[in-house]
């Protein structure tokens, strides 16, 4: 987005990271550090914005959580359940509140919402991550029909594997090369390509297209012939 000519607000609760970050973007970031499981945090960040660069037109909500604890729907604790709902529902949930008043005063908007492509496919594990992924795709259609006559557009992008820093550490190189291998696109999806489709819909050049739930996935699974 600093690349198109945005001017962003990070927040996160690494705050070396976010140091480090705004350091590799410029003066066109602020940061915030902070949790964003608190309403207090979101509303501060929504804020900043405005403080800062005078206006909003962007939210983008970009969280998630892999929790030791979120094995099935019978192991997994009340406090997986609800802290990871708190911080991919109700955070998105707060950045609206809060976000949506600053978007009308702007006069219009664009909310992009970061799913996965496992709220529409069953797992082994990670049901109240992949559980919480499809509540926020609901949220995004609501969002989209409410708000749409404002001006404000709200759609979701839904990943598949995404070989992030994260994901690094749970596999090693011989898995990485089996799903890149097992892709119809032929090759491992990485963060720049789930980037690009994000600041496309943030952007003007979507201006249409609000309400959409848009699969990175590289055409899933490599097909097979019988």
């Amino acid at each position: 987005m600093v690349e198109d000519g945005a001017r962003v607000v990070l927040t996160d609760r690494d705050a070396e990271g976010l140091e480090r970050l705004a350091g590799e973007l410029g003066d066109a970031v602020a940061t915030h550090t902070g949790d964003i499981r608190s309403e207090a945090t979101v509303a501060t960040t929504i804020e900043l914005a405005e403080k800062c660069f005078g206006r909003l037109d962007v939210i983008h909500n970009n969280a998630a959580v892999a929790a030791d604890g979120d094995t099935d729907t019978v192991g997994t604790p009340d406090e997986v359940w609800r802290g990871t709902f708190e911080l991919v529902v109700m955070a998105a949930v707060w950045s609206c509140r809060h976000g949506i008043p600053a978007l009308r005063r702007t006069g219009a908007g664009s909310i992009v919402n970061m799913s996965t492509g496992a709220a529409q496919s069953g797992m082994a594990s990670r049901g109240a991550y992949a559980t919480s992924k499809g509540a926020l795709e609901s949220l995004t259609l609501q969002i989209a029909t409410q708000y749409g006559p404002e001006g404000i557009r709200c759609n979701a992008v839904a990943p598949g594997f995404v070989l992030t820093e994260t994901v690094r550490g749970f596999f090693d190189e011989a898995a990485i090369a089996r799903f890149g291998d097992s892709a119809a696109a032929g090759r491992v999806c990485v963060p720049e390509d789930v980037a690009d489709v994000v600041a496309f819909l943030a952007s003007d050049d979507a201006r249409y297209v609000s309400g959409q739930i848009v699969r990175v996935n590289g055409g899933g699974s490599r097909a097979v012939a019988w």
